[in-house]
């Protein structure tokens, strides 16, 4: 958990002579101090009152005077942050309580969730008149500051974050990336990304996911990179090594892989600790590598001609990528956080078993764990190709049942906490389909050949 050093008030107005001190530090290793670390110091102590905490509204250092009904609102937003999980909340309120702008964005936002009810998809702040008043607050107080160099600091930043974090909540990603841009060009100008940790980092990765796009800033400071996968990825090494051979041009893949796998070892350790799924800040940590490794892969484009030595193994690397933003995608929902980018990854990757000419048992491991991961993840009436082109592979494998190649996909990358209610469904549409095509291909082998051209030709009687 974060780390707080909380700041006492003994009279009505000592808050004041601790707000500034409180300011200096309040920033500082927001993401970082997430969890503890082995390989890292101990980040430094935020100097900030956790307001999730039964404490008097009295003894929290605000960014501006509040009056009664910014005090309400305080008051809703801090009672359903103890009683409800939302994911970053903490990390937030430090950033909102250390700014006046990031402050307007923060009541904003408390008013939309007060008026949400379970399940409600979150809205734009312009559907709400109270909303709307604190978020225009917010944007002027911005616009002023950014006209002024000497505004441009953690502050600014850290309520521009605000503006970006509800533009990924509300799935508005197309302003999300003008907000990024230009926060982009805002972090650069006070020395770059080493400067300050930030939420909005996290953000960045979800837009880039979602457009599939290369991110704007690099791998999250305090990010987990070193993991110990123990024994759990033996054979999927394995599996990579013997790509050296059959498909050297795929190694630039290797990584993203790797990291992906570290990700699933890592949760396959730890999730069944108490509230491990409700650890935003272990997510955001775990995830952000894989995912920066991922999005930073060139795109390649699909030789013309099926017979170009690198045709299916160009098809089958694009079938690995996006069943590694799939897999992340899924993971990062397991977690509560919104999965935006999931649809849009089934819905491209549903173009990829339609590549005519593909021959998916080049790397038939990888292809059938590609494909199985789509399958688990989409709707039931859009399997199809997916199942079609599993069942092509197990055949080329000589596998016989859905146990079988599921055995196989567990032993590449494979969270059974994530996957666990839909495999039985997906084995039985594999089994289905194999067992159809045996039939069929009994038929036309151990029939007559003039039954079998009865068969084949339609009755001319209809």
């Amino acid at each position: 958990m974060p780390q707080f050093e909380f700041v006492n008030v003994g009279q009505p107005g000592d808050e004041k002579k601790q707000s500034s001190k409180i300011r200096r530090h309040v920033m500082k290793d927001i993401v970082a101090s997430g969890l503890s670390s082995s390989s890292r110091a101990q980040p430094e102590q935020v100097l900030v009152p956790n307001p999730l905490e039964e404490c008097k509204l009295g003894d929290i250092v605000f960014p501006l005077q509040i009056d009664e009904e910014q005090r309400k609102l305080a008051r809703h937003l801090f009672a359903d942050a103890r009683s409800s999980y939302h994911p970053f909340l903490l990390p937030w309120l430090s950033i909102g309580l250390s700014d006046a702008a990031a402050w307007y964005i923060t009541l904003a936002n408390a008013v939309v969730f007060r008026n949400m009810k379970p399940g409600d998809a979150k809205p734009e702040f312009n559907t709400n008149t109270e909303a709307m008043k604190w978020y225009t607050l917010s944007l002027q107080s911005i616009s002023k500051r950014l006209a002024d160099p000497r505004e441009r600091t953690e502050g600014l930043i850290g309520a521009i974050t605000g503006f970006i974090c509800h533009d990924t909540s509300t799935g508005n990603f197309t302003r999300q990336q003008i907000h990024l841009q230009g926060l982009k060009r805002l972090v650069d100008d006070i020395g770059g990304i080493d400067e300050i940790i930030n939420p909005a980092l996290r953000h960045d990765l979800t837009g880039a996911s979602y457009r599939n796009t290369l991110p704007y800033f690099g791998v999250p400071k305090g990010s987990l990179t070193d993991i110990d996968t123990r024994n759990d990825t033996i054979y999927f090494k394995m599996l990579l090594d013997s790509w050296d051979k059959s498909c050297p041009y795929l190694g630039d893949i290797h990584s993203a892989l790797k990291a992906t796998a570290a990700v699933a070892s890592y949760v396959n350790q730890h999730c069944h600790a108490f509230k491990f799924w409700t650890e935003d800040m272990t997510a955001a940590r775990l995830l952000a590598p894989a995912l920066h490794e991922v999005l930073s892969l060139e795109g390649r484009a699909l030789p013309s001609q099926p017979s170009d030595s690198e045709y299916s193994g160009t098809a089958a690397r694009e079938a690995f990528r996006r069943s590694l933003l799939i897999f992340l995608a899924s993971l990062k929902a397991k977690f509560g956080v919104a999965k935006f980018e999931l649809k849009r990854h089934l819905h491209d990757f549903r173009q990829i078993p339609k590549i005519p000419h593909v021959d998916w048992a080049l790397i038939p491991e990888l292809n059938l764990w590609a494909h199985a991961i789509a399958a688990l993840e989409e709707e039931s009436d859009q399997r199809s190709w997916h199942v079609s082109a599993i069942v092509s592979i197990m055949e080329s494998a000589e596998f016989t049942s859905s146990q079988q190649a599921l055995d196989v996909v567990r032993g590449i990358i494979w969270v059974e906490d994530l996957f666990v209610e839909k495999v039985e469904t997906l084995c039985h549409e594999i089994d289905s389909l194999l067992a159809s095509r045996t039939i069929h291909w009994l038929s036309k082998t151990s029939i007559s050949p003039r039954l079998t051209e009865l068969i084949d030709t339609p009755n001319e009687r209809g």
